[in-house]
Parts: structure tokens; C-alpha cells; sequence
């Protein structure tokens, strides 16, 4: 019983990271004072880097001999990271969008006073 709540306790941290790692990145990118096409490229970039440091540290955890049992094999927690990295990146696209937008609205606004 020890062991299982101890591999919970170390899967939830594991997300727990990742998922504040990504939500950290992705707010300082979305402050990044750098063109919409710069900032997509490099958070692609740090997406799929991330993916590839979220499958080593599993792998790693699962070569260490810690008897857990995953409920699912390191790929499909690649792909649901991939997945949910593209998702975050058609967010933030919309966001970099509306974001020009009030730009561009501001600037009419600016030009017809």
C-alpha cells in the first residue's frame, strides 16, 4: 500500500511540475516583447523540448526499478503531451490574434482623434 501511494505521490508531482513549468513558460512568452511569428516558433520549439525532457525523466523513473504500475506506457504520455502542447499553442495563437487586433484598433482609435 506504501508503495502505491508513494508512486501516486511522485505522478502527481511529476504533472504537478510539468504542468507549472508549461503554464510559466507560456505566460513569459506571452509577455515577451518579440513578434507574434518569433514568440509561436520559440514556444514550439520549448514544447516539443519539454515533451522530450517529460519522456527521459519517465523513462528514467521507469528504468530506476521503482515497481509502478504507469496507467499508461511513456508513449502515450508523449502524445497526450504533444497533444496538449498544440492545444496550448492554438490558444495562444488566438490570443496573439486578439491581441492584434486591439492593437491595430487602438492605433485607428489613436489616428482618428
Amino acid at each position: 500500500m506504501e508503495k502505491k501511494s508513494q508512486s501516486r505521490a511522485t505522478q502527481i508531482g511529476v504533472w504537478s511540475a510539468l504542468a507549472g513549468g508549461a503554464l510559466g513558460f507560456t505566460l513569459g512568452m506571452l509577455f515577451a516583447p518579440q513578434r507574434g511569428p518569433d514568440t509561436r516558433r520559440r514556444l514550439a520549439y520549448q514544447l516539443d523540448h519539454l515533451a522530450a525532457q517529460a519522456e527521459g525523466f519517465l523513462r528514467r523513473l521507469a528504468e530506476s526499478g521503482l515497481e509502478v504500475e504507469p496507467s499508461h506506457t511513456g508513449e502515450e504520455v508523449v502524445a497526450d503531451a504533444k497533444a496538449r502542447a498544440d492545444h496550448i499553442r492554438d490558444d495562444i495563437d488566438a490570443l496573439l490574434e486578439e491581441l492584434r487586433k486591439q492593437s491595430e484598433a487602438s492605433a485607428e482609435n489613436k489616428n482618428t482623434e
